[in-house]
């Protein structure tokens, strides 16, 4: 599980590649992973997970319900199946199929956000929208 907190503005290069931050690929080095499943969700967002986790939480997700049920038929082609392994390069870069950038709406600048067990990549204004989002959720829960 990574459980590295960090968050930078960076810019994905010709060839489809994003450096991840160095406290990151430091994390990713000491935990021996040099290869991630990468996915878009609905809310404009690369996600990226180890394998292990990939395996165990969001296709495991899958094993525990009727897979014909149409909230998981859903959640299969719209997470799943656009699902792919990327490798971490030695310079701790990650090439992003152009399929799920263009999902993602991320063309060139981006924002890699590092938290709990994943690894997020957001195009900036839309980051900035979630993020108020859920800011303003969050104060509407609280009453404030």
């Amino acid at each position: 599980m990574l459980r590295e907190r960090c968050q930078v503005t960076t810019s994905f290069d010709d060839k489809g590649r994003v450096g991840l931050p160095a406290r990151l690929r430091h994390k990713l080095a000491a935990e021996g992973i040099d290869e991630l499943v990468a996915t878009c969700y609905d809310e404009g967002a690369i996600r990226l997970y180890d394998e292990e986790y990939f395996r165990e939480h969001v296709e495991g997700w899958v094993d525990e319900r009727d897979p014909n049920e149409p909230e998981v038929e859903d959640y299969i082609h719209s997470v799943l199946a656009g699902a792919e392994s990327v490798s971490v390069d030695k310079q701790g870069r990650v090439r992003i199929p152009p399929r799920l950038r263009e999902d993602a709406g991320i063309e060139r600048h981006c924002v890699v956000i590092s938290l709990l067990h994943r690894i997020e990549v957001w195009e900036p204004e839309a980051w900035e929208r979630r993020r108020s989002e859920a800011r303003g959720a969050r104060r509407r829960r609280r009453g404030t």
